[in-house]
Parts: C-alpha cells; sequence; structure tokens
C-alpha cells in the first residue's frame, strides 16, 4: 500500500504559537523521512512555506513571534474572525517520487467563533491551574512507530523484534526508540489500584495512575509519560477525551507506573531540548 500522511491535531498554543501533529500510514521503508510544513488563510492556498527538510519528527510549532517579511503574512494567528490552514508534505527515504501531501487541516474545525473562544477560555484557564497549584511538569514522550529499524534486534524475515531490552531502540524495533519529548503541564490523580503483573516485555507494572493533560500532543498506547520531577515513568494504557461540540479540549490517560528496572528508564529524557509548550 502506499504510503500517506494525516494531521492528527492543529491548535493554538497561547500566547503566540500553534502546534501541529501528524501521522503516517504505511511507512514500510527503513530510514529518515523527510517534511514540508506549510500555511494558508484558505484550504486552496496560497501555501506560505513554513519548513522544508524537516527529518524524523512528528511535530511542528508554528511561532508567531518572528517577524513576517511578507506583507500579505497572518500576522494575528488567533482573531476568530479567521481560519488557518495547514498541509504536511512527506517524503520516504526512497525519495520524494514516492511521498504524499495531506489533506489541509485547519485550525480547530468547524467550530464557529463562540465556541472556539469557549474553548480556548477552558484550555487557558485549566492550564493556569496546574501550572499555580495542582499540576507538574511532564515529559510526554512518544513512541517510534516508523524510522531507522534497529540492526541489532529487528528480524526483518519474521517482523519481529529479538532482543526486548535492547539499548538503542528500547524495545520498539526504531533506532532510539521514541521521539523528542514535549514538556507540558497535568494533573496526576491518586493511585487507582496497585498490581504485580508481568507484560509480554517482561516489565512490571506497580500502580495505576490517571492523568490529565491538554491534548498537545495526541498521546497513543504504549507512549511514556515521565515526571520531571521524581523521574517516574509511566506507560500509557488507554486514552480518552474531554470534548467541546466533538473536539477536543483535555486528554486523560491511564498509565501504568514501571518499576525502576524496565528498559524505560535507560532512555535519556533531554529537558533542554525542547521548551515547554505551555
Amino acid at each position: 500500500m502506499a504510503l500517506g500522511i494525516t494531521i492528527t491535531k492543529v491548535t493554538p498554543l497561547y500566547p503566540h504559537s500553534i502546534f501541529l501533529q501528524w501521522d503516517l500510514e504505511n511507512p514500510t521503508e527503513s530510514g529518515s523521512y523527510t517534511f514540508t510544513i506549510e500555511r494558508s488563510g484558505s484550504s486552496e492556498g496560497p501555501w506560505e512555506l513554513l519548513q522544508s527538510g524537516a527529518q524524523n519528527t512528528y511535530n511542528y510549532v508554528d511561532d508567531f513571534t518572528t517577524p513576517a517579511l511578507d506583507d500579505n503574512a497572518v500576522t494575528h494567528p488567533f482573531s476568530l474572525q479567521q481560519q488557518l490552514y495547514y498541509r504536511v508534505t512527506v517524503a520516504p527515504p526512497s525519495g520524494c517520487v514516492n511521498g504524499a501531501t495531506s489533506a489541509p487541516h485547519s485550525v480547530e474545525p468547524e467550530l464557529p467563533p463562540l465556541q472556539r473562544g469557549l474553548r480556548r477560555k477552558l484550555r487557558y484557564e485549566e492550564t493556569r491551574l496546574w501550572r499555580a497549584f495542582s499540576g507538574v511538569r511532564l515529559a510526554l514522550v512518544k513512541r517510534k512507530r516508523w524510522g531507522t529499524r534497529c540492526t541489532g534486534c529487528w528480524d526483518s524475515a519474521t517482523n519481529s523484534v529479538l532482543k526486548e531490552h535492547c539499548t538503542e531502540c528500547y524495545g520498539t524495533s526504531f533506532v532510539g526508540g521514541y521521539w523528542t519529548p514535549v514538556i507540558v503541564y497535568g494533573r496526576i490523580h491518586p493511585p487507582q489500584n496497585v498490581t504485580a503483573q508481568t507484560t509480554q516485555r517482561d516489565k512490571n507494572e506497580t500502580s495505576q495512575h490517571l492523568i490529565t493533560t491538554l491534548d498537545v500532543p495526541l498521546m497513543q498506547d504504549d507512549d511514556l509519560v515521565v515526571e520531571i520531577d521524581t523521574n517516574q515513568r509511566h506507560v500509557v494504557r488507554r486514552k480518552t477525551q474531554t470534548e467541546l461540540k466533538r473536539h477536543s479540549v483535555h486528554q486523560q490517560l491511564t498509565t501504568a507506573l514501571l518499576e525502576r528496572g524496565a528498559i524505560e528508564y535507560c532512555l535519556p529524557v533531554d529537558l533542554r531540548a525542547t521548551p515547554p509548550l505551555l
């Protein structure tokens, strides 16, 4: 099947940024994938080039603090009276001839100005509350699901991982194992229950937690949540969302706290690699 790309999230980050996230469909090639990001005030274009040549990433932050060189460029991205559109083009390791371009995706699609304003207020007030009182700093670390295969533990003949405790891919089969962490604030609820079980990846899960954050980035099963102050690491087991008019506001992650002997604790989490989003 042909390679495809879908934009899964375009949302404002106040006071001056917009966050994009995408996912690949049928990424069967091993190697580096290259991305081109464009923006427009219309789903039909014309398109303004934001970045080209970005490699091996799943998100982009459109920062409006940099002065625009084009007199026609957008200067007020959060106006409720306008809509912005983004599209992303991916080129696989074999070259752009086998690439794909996403459908245009708008910021807060299909929401009228009143609901868009309410959604923004909910997100803003919740973030202020977490930052000042009830929240903690978290590193959201997404698991790699495409990229360069690990030569030390990946068997291409059987499409299986031969060594779970590999320090090159951390059991994911892709070099590096996880993408660059995204730093956010969130709330960790008290443990729901305590367990002592061994999964298919031979790691003990000591307790389950419910973690609430904003939905940037969107998390999936087997992604990691790292508590920055304590370095405790959680693996995502399930995700649910709170919504306004069918558009997400928060995400609630049911996670399992990993024991210190889990291979995920060998993963270096560089907090200097990316500034906090919120």
